[in-house]
């Protein structure tokens, strides 16, 4: 029988939802153990831009993981711009995930987290005021639990408890730069030619991310649009190998349980209806599911509520807010506005 070593919380899922709950706890010297299926560093389908409200989050400094910063965002209409948002400071930092998830990560384990890749979770059991965590290896226990695996989390699965009927979609694939090109496109938005969507442009160091977003997740054709877009721009993509993500938004209507199991990130649904974002929730909901734990192991007492009504000022409240508003928008021709 393989003996089941028991933590105060274990964590399904190492991206920076993941993470940033991992970090905080192991902070305040709570037995944190973190599982991921992969192992790392892993890709990560992901434009990687940070915005100022995300950067600011970090209590340590990101420096070394930016590939590229910049205080000009262009919004254009099938390829022709008509807005240009500029300043004096940095609007966005582009990181790369693959990196910048490994720093993460490791940030949590130098802070006293244990942290276990390359490990699919295969079930998970809440039973007798605890839960077991059983991979294809081993077995764990823990008092609290929590879901940062994705939008097919297992953790949601098991307890049914947000559900996933609100979602966009987005493809994405590298192009690299020549040395004359580089630095020479800006962070863009252009809309007009992704129905219920746009296309996008994330410059980095060497190459530019491009990709596609659209809120309608039964469209078929999106793949030319994104390879029309990029031909129109002069680029070479690194491969014809797209890759895909949900971009979900369904976190709008969750509801934490009374029991002490809680969804973080894309796992509970905190995506941006309008922009796609979702790494700032990840660690916003990350770091309120584990100053939530934290005091509630304090207390012996899993204070849902509070959990709840933070989740709902800090987070939901805007979500729900930047879906109505995109929904509405989505419907008027962008033409218009340009006019």
């Amino acid at each position: 029988m393989i003996p089941m070593k028991k933590y105060d919380v274990i964590i399904i899922g190492a991206g920076p939802a993941g993470s940033s709950a991992a970090y905080v706890l192991a902070r305040s010297k709570i037995n944190v153990l973190v599982i991921d299926r992969y192992p790392f560093p892993r890709y990560k389908p992901c434009a990687g831009g940070l915005t100022v409200k995300t950067f600011k989050s970090f209590d340590f400094s990101i420096f070394k993981e930016v590939k590229y910063s910049t205080n000009n965002v262009v919004a254009s209409y099938k390829n022709k711009i008509f807005h240009n948002i500029s300043g004096n400071k940095t609007l966005t930092k582009m990181v790369e995930r693959k990196e910048f998830d490994n720093f993460l990560i490791k940030k949590a384990v130098d802070s006293g987290a244990t942290f276990l890749d390359g490990m699919k979770v295969t079930e998970v059991v809440w039973e007798n005021g605890e839960f077991s965590v059983k991979t294809e290896e081993q077995f764990f226990r823990c008092n609290y639990l929590i879901g940062a695996d994705g939008t097919n989390s297992i953790v949601n699965r098991t307890f049914n408890i947000v559900e996933r009927d609100l979602y966009g979609f987005a493809i994405e694939i590298n192009c690299p730069l020549s040395k004359d090109n580089i630095g020479k496109f800006n962070m863009t938005f252009d809309f007009g030619t992704v129905p219920n969507g746009y296309l996008w442009i994330f410059p980095k160091d060497q190459y530019v991310c491009v990709g596609a977003y659209t809120t309608n997740r039964k469209m078929k054709n999106i793949q030319k649009y994104l390879f029309d877009y990029i031909e129109n721009l002069g680029l070479v993509p690194e491969s014809k190998e797209l890759k895909g993500h949900i971009i979900p938004y369904y976190g709008i209507y969750y509801k934490q349980p009374d029991f002490p199991c809680i969804l973080v990130g894309d796992a509970a649904g905190f995506g941006e209806y309008c922009t796609g974002e979702g790494i700032y929730y990840a660690v916003k909901s990350g770091t309120i599911a584990a100053e939530v734990i934290s005091s509630s192991i304090k207390s012996e007492i899993f204070d849902y509520r509070t959990l709840q009504r933070r989740y709902q000022r800090e987070i939901i409240r805007g979500l729900k807010l930047a879906y109505h508003i995109g929904k509405f928008f989505m419907v008027i021709s962008l033409s218009h506005l340009i006019l």
